[in-house]
């Protein structure tokens, strides 16, 4: 692609409270072969960073934010920020690194077709490259990802279709991400790729993932659930379930992921994590608290709705069972069990 045919593309980095990883990060970015594309880094809670950017990376753009506003804002980068021109917006964590064709590999795949409103890196673990990190091929009954992690990363050759992008590695078409309101800032962390990547499909956008795109991730698996990503967790499933869900998949989904949710929350209890199992039932709450707000939303997205979640369901992309939650279950109590 020569500089003038070239769509525009900004790069959104989301930071927080880090230089070591954000710098490995932007210096992997300045060997990005595309033509056309700046580099945005949104940052919450980073000391000096202005002036640390100023002198190792000048031509990065700042948005900086003296609290945390939580990853799910952070992507939300205002339009008047944006160049005029810029067509896409590629996001990457902050622990990613990227290979030197990855921006120009997304956007071939997202020029090719119009239909197509966000495209995922092939994104492999970076301790690990042989093997592919998380990538949501489809949703079981309460909201857990079917996922290609620990897959051989050379299997992965050909174009897929995802239900859901991984933010930590994706490109989205900047009309497409100012039609479904960006990602929601309520969310603050966790779960927000999928609730974000739900109301792309609905609008009847395809999701893709590209493999000749490749970054590596760096991130630890999270294998046990701390006190504060259990009450986004759990708050954050409900949240997309009642937003994105027409009636007669929204009840029995709730209502079964309600039963689970007390049942965890309970023998959290008995397992003597107090405040874990506290965090579990504060999440539950949240919906009856925010009721209005979460029904205000719901009525927008079903609105602009142009996809059936039958559809969806004849795709594979909302499965009825719950296997990948009962194996996620099964690993953090491994783990539990492990570090006793």
């Amino acid at each position: 692609m020569d500089k003038r045919g070239s769509p525009k593309v900004s790069v959104i980095v989301v930071n927080f409270r880090e230089i070591e990883r954000l710098e490995k990060c932007l210096k992997f970015l300045e060997q990005t072969n595309y033509p056309r594309y700046d580099v945005i880094v949104v940052d919450c809670l980073t000391d000096n960073i202005e002036t640390w950017l100023r002198k190792k990376f000048p031509n990065v753009k700042l948005i900086h934010y003296n609290h945390d506003i939580g990853a799910s804002a952070s992507h939300n980068v205002d339009k008047n920020f944006l160049d005029s021109e810029t067509k896409y917006l590629a996001f990457l964590d902050n622990d990613v690194y990227v290979t030197e064709n990855w921006l120009e590999e997304l956007v071939k795949i997202m020029e090719s077709d119009e239909r197509i409103g966000a495209a995922q890196a092939k994104i492999v673990i970076a301790k690990s490259p042989d093997l592919l990190d998380h990538a949501g091929l489809a949703i079981d009954a309460l909201g857990t990802w079917y996922t290609l992690y620990g897959s051989k990363a050379d299997s992965l050759r050909n174009v897929l279709e995802l239900f859901a992008a991984s933010a930590a590695g994706c490109i989205v078409r900047r009309e497409v991400f100012e039609e479904v309101g960006g990602f929601d800032p309520d969310y603050f962390i966790y779960d927000d790729d999928t609730d974000f990547s739900f109301r792309v499909r609905l609008l009847g956008y395809k999701i893709v993932l590209v493999p000749s795109a490749v970054v590596l991730h760096d991130c630890e698996p999270a294998r046990f659930l701390k006190p504060k990503k259990l009450y986004h967790s759990v708050k954050n499933r409900m949240l997309t379930m009642l937003k994105n869900y027409e009636p007669r998949e929204l009840w029995w989904r709730l209502i079964l992921y309600i039963v689970a949710t007390l049942i965890a929350g309970a023998s959290l209890a008995l397992m003597g994590k107090m405040i874990e199992s506290k965090e579990v039932f504060r999440g539950l709450i949240y919906p009856l608290t925010s009721m209005r707000k979460i029904w205000a939303k719901r009525a927008l997205i079903q609105s602009k709705r142009k996809i059936r979640d039958s559809n969806l369901i004849k795709m594979g992309f909302l499965r009825s069972d719950i296997l990948p939650t009962i194996l996620d279950i099964k690993s953090k109590l491994i783990y539990v069990r492990e570090k006793r």
